[in-house]
């Protein structure tokens, strides 16, 4: 007897339908395991893949922990059981591609088209081979096809279970799934970014700036903890911030530390599991993705980007600021030497070292060490030399080292470790760790949020105030004596979490600049924006003399200057300040009608406002002609405007009608450079207009801008 079919939501984006004593999982963003864990309930054995893989800076096809879940947690791999998954043609190449890479690594192939040294090629695959699982009954290593069913829609129908089960593509992010007689209906559709699935944990004080030091992102547990997130470290190296691995919502960690993620200067990634990768959001950000990798960690990263994202490996690459190093040889970074070794794990992987005026600190990456490392040195899968780098780690000279403990088959035993020595152990942090062992208490200590460890403080307040000023985008063309007056005059304060700074409809107090810390812009009880460290507020009241048109609540722990009316006013009139200052205040209102626009990053809004010109058109002008080329691009404030294509033999087609808030133009820029139909205006319009040369060159530094054009472009093809 059929039974009847129930959908449950599990978070925005991620529904399960279940039918009888089957369950399928429709959408899988990231850390949606965990919920499943909190629940005491079990991940479903079939998957159905989300339209796009990634969506509000999240990944909506997350599929490497639960894949991890159901071959050794759940034991399916050992029952002769296999994940099935769904999706179209594509979308299942593209899965495949991302588990092959997180669960075996690159191929000879691949390795070899990267030019990297035979050396690290063997070390590699034979790591590879070691740790893979090998096929039911015999010693061949496993592939990914003989762990999951790739189950592509025949006709838009998947049988998922025999004769039983059935879900139906009906469109984007949209499904049906019957029993034979009834028929569900599954829309997983997104229209704003999701919450973190576990709440992030706020610190009670803003993340100190150091000269040397770091700050834990997160709590450094595993990927299968309910409990928290997993491995992440900002280091502070010569007052510039470095983060090693991500996690997943980077960007609201940061904001919960009251970090700007522009204030990140570079990445180091040891890895590409999700546990330590989860930073796609940062790569098509508002500025260029800096990253400090081997040719083999940049171009896994390029590779299983491109993938998730759904863009040429090349495209993914014009994103990436490439800082290359190799293996066991110094990179010296602005006064700091980066020290990087590979470690024994089941795909690449790499620890490292960063010393700053002779203090250290390490990173071991995830690997295996202690006694499990003599069985790979018996077995030739790595060299002793290979092993004694690892083995040296936790005794070389550092101040701080944060060292694997997870445990398990891929990660050092955490009592091995607590036998060491106790003047050699109590430099240890243990990541990848839940909890800790009752009768190690007192031995180590977990990670917490926000923790940090300062080796060198700031020298003085007033220069790392003076240097936040000087990084502050408004600022940046003030003399030094304006810069003096600042310093002199502004007065440098700090607020906790959900504190309102300033309140809509009340008189303006003072200007003020951001200088660590996050605040919520609301009108009426609508978010309009988030501002972060170098962004300002509260000039509007102040030159226009009139109240507050929005209120400023802070999101975490906020440090700001202050500047009273009077000198901010004196400043204002005898610099460029007011023209800039009157320039956005004309056009920002503007850019917020344009969805794009208005989510980016406050420091991208004010580059394109700097080369933003206003537009207005009478009914019938032609605003672009066909065949010209293609100098500016559009957006629409007020008014209608049609498309209309010509074809060789003069026939005028109408395509499309143009609405306020919409942006137009962008084709040709991503095309040969020309127009490719009219646009023409069908009532008066107003609206603005910036230049190729000035666009491209923002656009060229801003991924997220460059990404989302790309989007619109491709959508009117």
């Amino acid at each position: 007897m059929n039974k009847k079919i129930v959908i449950d939501q599990i978070m925005p984006g991620c529904k399960v339908a279940t039918v009888g004593e089957h369950e399928i999982l429709f959408g899988c963003p990231s850390e949606v395991l965990k919920l499943f864990k909190l629940q005491s309930r079990g991940m479903p054995k079939i998957f159905v893949l989300p339209y796009e893989f990634y969506r509000f800076g999240v990944v909506q096809a997350s599929l490497e922990f639960p894949l991890y879940n159901f071959l050794f947690n759940q034991g399916c791999y050992f029952r002769g059981e296999k994940l099935i998954i769904v999706g179209t043609e594509k979308q299942l190449a593209r899965t495949r591609e991302i588990l092959r890479m997180t669960l075996l690594g690159p191929t000879r192939e691949e390795l070899e088209s990267w030019h990297v040294p035979e050396e690290q090629i063997l070390d590699n695959l034979r790591l590879s081979d070691h740790f893979g699982l090998n096929k039911l009954g015999t010693n061949v290593t496993a592939t990914i096809d003989d762990m999951v069913i790739f189950m592509p829609y025949k006709h838009e129908v998947a049988e998922v279970v025999p004769n039983s089960v059935f879900v139906i593509r009906t469109g984007d992010n949209m499904f049906s799934v019957s029993n034979g007689n009834d028929l569900e209906r599954v829309d997983i559709n997104l229209y704003e970014m999701q919450a973190p699935p576990i709440p992030i944990s706020v610190p009670n004080a803003l993340t100190p700036r150091a000269a040397f030091g770091a700050t834990a992102i997160s709590q450094c547990t595993t990927g299968f903890d309910p409990k928290g997130y997993t491995s992440g470290i900002i280091t502070h190296v010569n007052g510039l911030m470095v983060s090693i691995d991500g996690v997943a919502w980077m960007k609201a960690h940061l904001q919960s530390l009251g970090i700007n993620p522009g204030e990140i200067s570079v990445h180091v990634m040891t890895h590409m599991h999700d546990d330590h990768s989860n930073i796609y959001d940062l790569v098509v950000n508002g500025e260029k993705f800096h990253l400090i990798a081997d040719k083999v960690i940049y171009r896994s990263l390029v590779r299983k980007s491109a993938l998730i994202l759904d863009l040429s490996e090349e495209r993914v690459a014009s994103f990436i600021h490439w800082i290359e190093y190799k293996l066991h040889e110094p990179l010296e970074w602005y006064g700091a030497e980066f020290l990087f070794w590979p470690t024994a794990h089941p795909i690449p992987t790499r620890g490292l070292k960063i010393t700053v005026s002779g203090k250290s600190i390490i990173y071991s990456g995830d690997t295996v060490w202690g006694s499990q490392l003599k069985p790979l040195v018996d077995k030739g899968v790595v060299s002793q030399e290979f092993a004694q780098t690892l083995l040296d780690v936790p005794y070389q000279d550092a101040e701080v080292i944060y060292h694997d403990t997870g445990g398990g088959m891929i990660h050092p035993d955490i009592y091995e470790l607590a036998a060491l020595p106790p003047q050699i152990r109590r430099h240890i942090v243990p990541t990848h760790l839940p909890e800790l062992p009752e009768d190690l208490v007192g031995v180590f200590e977990l990670v917490q949020t926000g923790q940090n460890w300062i080796l060198t403080p700031q020298k003085s307040y007033e220069t790392s105030t003076y240097n936040q000023i000087r990084r502050a985008p408004l600022l940046a063309t003030l003399s030094p004596e304006w810069r003096s007056v600042l310093l002199s005059q502004g007065v440098v304060k700090e607020y906790p979490h959900g504190y309102m700074l300033l309140q809509e409809g009340s008189p303006g107090k003072n200007f003020f600049l951001i200088l660590g810390g996050t605040v919520q812009v609301l009108q009426g009880n609508e978010q309009v924006a988030m501002l972060s460290t170098g962004d300002f507020f509260g000039e509007i009241s102040l030159m226009q003399g009139s109240l507050c048109n929005a209120s400023i609540i802070t999101r975490s722990p906020v440090r700001v200057l202050e500047l009273p009316k009077r000198i901010f006013l004196t400043i204002v009139h005898e610099t460029d300040l007011e023209a800039k200052l009157e320039k956005i205040h004309k056009v920002r209102p503007i850019y917020m009608q344009f969805r794009m626009l208005k989510n980016m990053p406050a420091a991208v809004q004010n580059r394109l406002f700097d080369v933003t010109e206003m537009e207005f058109w009478q009914a019938g002008d032609i605003v672009i002609r066909q065949g010209d080329v293609a100098d500016k691009i559009y957006g629409i404030e007020n008014g209608r405007a049609e498309v209309i294509f010509e074809d060789d033999n003069g026939v005028r087609q109408r395509l499309a009608e143009l609405y306020q808030g919409q942006i137009f133009g962008e084709m040709a820029f991503f095309g040969d450079g020309h127009r490719t139909a009219d646009v023409v205006a069908v009532t008066s319009m107003t609206g603005f207009s910036i230049s190729r040369e000035n666009f491209e060159e923002i656009v060229e530094n801003v991924p997220m801008l460059k990404y989302g054009l790309g989007k619109l472009a491709e959508s009117r093809k």
